[in-house]
């Protein structure tokens, strides 16, 4: 729900940026989003007992040390007046997606059974950004299950091989055959 929230603030707030401003707006979002893992930022930014103008200044001024464009504190002041700080690592993550998007740049992470080195990464990489014709930014996840998968999840692609499919796969063809 968030997510869904976040797409539409951050749609609305990118629509006439350029990519430079995008660029500087997704630092302060970090700011922001690595902010709120902090407690007392949450219960400040949360509490019903703090003045929105109150919690405006604090993160202005306080937290991004008045280095904000006049665009971006608008933004803030809107989030505030609609009672949605609290969506600031959801918004990070959208802005993050929709500045991959306009780069097409995007985030593939590749999980296995076992380490890789970068030679390894960069061939993977390097064919799948020239067979889907975008720029893959490959992340290597380390997991218990035996197989490769690789998720690029802003293109909605899922490639996967795994020994139990294959082993199930060649079962369900033997059984056929007869």
């Amino acid at each position: 729900m968030k997510e869904l929230i976040a797409k539409r603030y951050i749609k609305a707030f990118s629509k006439d940026a350029v990519k430079s401003e995008l660029e500087k707006d997704l630092e302060f979002l970090s700011t922001l989003a690595n902010a709120y893992q902090i407690s007392k930022f949450k219960e400040i930014v949360e509490s019903p007992y703090v003045d929105i103008s109150k919690k405006v200044e604090f993160i202005l001024q306080v937290i991004l040390e008045n280095k904000t464009t006049q665009r971006f504190s608008n933004f803030i002041k809107v989030l505030a007046e609609h009672k949605r700080l609290n969506l600031f690592q959801e918004l990070y993550a959208e802005l993050f997606s929709y500045i991959a998007f306009l780069n097409k740049e995007y985030v593939a992470n590749l999980r296995v059974s076992e380490k890789y080195d970068e030679v390894v990464l960069n061939d993977i990489q390097s064919q799948f950004s020239k067979k889907l014709g975008v720029n893959l930014i490959l992340k290597q996840e380390i997991v218990q299950e035996i197989g490769i998968k690789l998720i690029v999840e802003d293109l909605g692609i899922e490639i996967s091989f795994s020994q139990e499919k294959f082993i199930q796969d060649l079962r369900n063809h033997i059984i056929k055959a007869f």
